[in-house]
């Protein structure tokens, strides 16, 4: 989830555009209905608004810091975030740990320890060793009754998640009768409704304003790109970066430059860019075995696709 090499959207048919600045990202909205953009905007804006008041973890009045304030207690939580939790505790099982929304300690222990525009203009916070991840399995929930409790120790950061629910969550409560939109948070973007003839032109680019590695031409569904992008710092000389190996509890290494994954939801599609990013040499063969179409940009230049991407590439 982050601004990086990142699939955006240029004019197609001129779709009404707009852009702003949420999540620690820059939020762009296309609509192929002019009329429509300001409806459209400002149902986005509610919805990521939303986001940030429950699951942020530098808001100190977040429903996220309130569930962690009385570590180990059941205590009452929202449908959304409960909706939330429940994804990336099924996710973390399905990938075998490789997603993990229990790094929140090793992240901020790597210097990620407030929000991207704070650690540009400050610095990363101290080192210190940070406490093991894989701690997912205890955290205790219940969606029917509405309760979660968040064992001593364990914190739980959504970074690797929340974008990718964001936009899906503001398109699936989009009211009807908005035309075609797209979504784009900081490169993960999914669309809904009718799609401008030829499709959403997304470009994959080596970062903003850079030519464009590929284009694809999206009628349905979801991109997202995963890699180093924005989201680095230097702290004694090293290197850092927010992408957690939770084997290591340290900020993970990949002979990919980025990796981007098309998928049906842009949930499914963050995800699978990030653990295929971890996973390495392993990525390509993981993501083809998920069935999801998927362009692997190498340190050395070489680009490796997946499945149904695009032969024009």
């Amino acid at each position: 989830m982050m601004d990086m090499p990142t699939p955006t959207a240029p004019a197609v048919e001129a779709p009404a555009a707009a852009r702003f600045r949420a999540l620690g990202s820059q939020i762009e909205v296309l609509a192929t209905e002019p009329a429509e953009l300001a409806l459209v905007v400002g149902h986005v804006r509610a919805c990521l608004a939303e986001i940030d008041r429950t699951f942020s973890r530098f808001r100190a009045d977040s429903e996220l810091a309130r569930l962690e304030g009385l570590p180990g207690l059941r205590q009452p939580a929202s449908p959304l975030f409960l909706e939330l939790l429940d994804l990336a505790l099924r996710v973390a099982a399905a990938t075998d740990g490789w997603f993990d929304p229990t790094v929140r300690d090793a992240l901020e222990a790597a210097g990620y320890d407030r929000s991207i525009e704070r650690l540009e203009a400050e610095g990363p916070g101290p080192a210190r060793l940070a406490a093991p991840a894989g701690r997912w399995r205890a955290v205790a929930y219940d969606r029917d009754r509405g309760w979660v409790a968040i064992p001593a120790g364990v914190r739980l950061d959504f970074g690797g998640i929340g974008k990718g629910f964001a936009v899906d969550y503001a398109l699936r409560t989009l009211p009807a009768g908005r035309g075609g939109v797209l979504l784009n948070a900081g490169g993960d973007l999914a669309v809904r409704g009718r799609a401008p003839a030829g499709g959403w032109l997304c470009a994959v680019a080596a970062g903003p304003g850079d030519p464009a590695a590929a284009t694809v031409a999206l009628h349905a569904g979801a991109l997202a790109t995963s890699g180093l992008g924005r989201r680095q710092w230097s702290r004694d000389g090293r290197r850092l970066h927010h992408l957690i190996d939770p084997r290591s509890g340290r900020p993970g290494t990949s002979p990919w430059r980025y990796v981007t994954v098309a998928a049906r939801d842009c949930l499914a599609a963050e995800v699978a860019a990030k653990v295929a990013w971890l996973r390495g040499a392993a990525g390509p063969d993981w993501l083809a075995a998920l069935g999801l179409p998927g362009r692997f940009a190498g340190r050395d230049g070489n680009v490796v696709t997946v499945g149904a991407w695009p032969a024009s590439d």
